[in-house]
């Protein structure tokens, strides 16, 4: 058993017969290699079989020396300590001579699942992993929460479908979810999925929800390589609203509360004391206000915007392990349509045609109290039935100890002195 470097088929194909991150992919590495970057692909072999494989990048820092990374990975059966072991001390040999400063590694490990309240509903059992780290000189960075510029979240949102039908999914989700897919399904709503030189229209929906909701988004550029590079991998949805759909489902609903309209007269003037008729007259009256509004409002769009009015996109990276929602942005002043609903549902059919078994809503801040700054997204993705996995988190790793040391030393220097 022996540290090596990887061919690209070789890598490829272990990271898709073993569950593996879309940051440790080939397209990932071919995007990596055209940005410039120094970017390696290693692993172990035992006997000509792959046990262990990883995607490590090399990050120039102070002039002189390197940061290595190996981004959710290494791809391999943490528990066979054997392997793990020939890895990292492997790994630590081929970056002496780079100029590595330190390693930093972020396994794609759970160790808990928990529910959206934060109560753990399953220990993974893999608490020796830390001990593994520890063994081969790492230091765990904490248990973290919140969201980082520079650090993987650590807490995702995943809908697990192993084993079920859409209809199972569907009848476990909260009313509110249920509702607005049923609602955008029956009014005119569709998804297409947008091409590279389309990406603007998603970039506008990311720039409104970004500004509404004061995050900071990713740059153009990220989204735009990674659909080059990722390719079929990338699936950018866009929900439209057909509004010739739109009104015909809306003028048909009118039709048949009329219909219901005139029935409850008729009984009201069979008997005029009947409050029970009364009542229905009344609240079908505010229905029928309601709907009026809605057909106006239709007529008026279909006036300004076309047949087709766009609503909502999405970002997703789709591997064999899961499909993972990155991102997503829609138009505040159309929300009504529950454009963002549907999208949700398309991609979660979109896995289950696909037989892949994780649906993953990505990340939340590990806060769960109603202080927390991403708390209305943890309701949005609760109501789906997700459960949240929490990751082992940070090891580092210093390479070229003395030059390590001075770095801390500098760092915390210059945040003594605020520069």
């Amino acid at each position: 058993m022996q540290f090596t470097e990887l061919t690209i088929e070789e890598f490829d194909q272990f990271t898709r017969d073993h569950f593996s991150h879309f940051t440790q992919t080939k397209e990932n590495y071919l995007l990596k290699v055209a940005q410039g970057v120094e970017t390696y692909l290693v692993g172990v072999k035992d006997d000509g079989s792959v046990r262990a494989a990883c995607l490590v990048t090399l990050t120039p820092m102070m002039k002189v020396f390197k940061y290595a990374y190996g981004n959710r990975g290494p791809v391999m059966d943490y528990s066979d300590k054997q392997v793990f072991d020939v890895f990292f001390h492997g790994l630590h040999q081929f970056l002496k001579p780079k100029k590595v400063m330190h390693v930093r590694i972020d396994p794609y490990e759970v160790i808990k699942e928990r529910n959206h309240d934060g109560e753990v509903i399953k220990d993974r059992g893999n608490r020796y992993i830390f001990d593994y780290f520890k063994d081969q000189g790492f230091r765990h960075d904490g248990f973290t929460t919140g969201f980082d510029p520079v650090i993987q979240i650590r807490w995702h949102s995943v809908l697990d479908l192993k084993g079920k039908d859409p209809k199972t999914i569907l009848d476990d989700m909260d009313s509110l979810r249920k509702r607005n897919i049923k609602k955008a399904q029956k009014h005119g709503l569709h998804v297409r999925y947008l091409e590279l030189d389309e990406i603007d229209i998603f970039r506008k929906f990311m720039r409104d929800t970004s500004e509404k909701k004061a995050f900071v988004d990713r740059d153009d550029a990220y989204y735009i390589s990674r659909k080059q590079h990722f390719g079929d991998n990338v699936i950018i949805p866009l929900v439209y609203v057909n509004l010739d759909e739109y009104t015909a489902s809306i003028a048909k609903d009118r039709d048949a509360l009329l219909q219901n309209m005139e029935k409850a007269n008729k009984d009201l003037e069979k008997d005029p004391e009947n409050q029970k008729a009364a009542k229905k007259i009344a609240n079908l009256g505010d229905q029928l206000k309601n709907i009026e509004d809605k057909l106006a409002e239709g007529e008026a769009l279909r006036e300004t915007h076309g047949e087709e009015l766009p609503i909502a996109s999405a970002y997703y990276f789709i591997t064999p392990h899961e499909v993972v929602y990155l991102a997503g942005g829609s138009d505040n002043e159309f929300r009504h349509f529950a454009g963002s609903y549907l999208i949700q549902w398309h991609m979660i059919n979109y896995a289950l045609e696909q037989g892949i078994d994780l649906y993953n809503f990505y990340g939340i801040s590990g806060d769960f109290t109603e202080e927390a700054e991403d708390y209305g997204v943890i309701q949005f993705k609760r109501g789906f039935n997700a459960k949240v996995f929490e990751y082992a988190g940070d090891f580092t790793r210093p390479v070229n100890v003395p030059a390590y040391r001075a770095y801390q030393a500098l760092t915390k220097l210059r945040d003594r002195i605020g520069r």
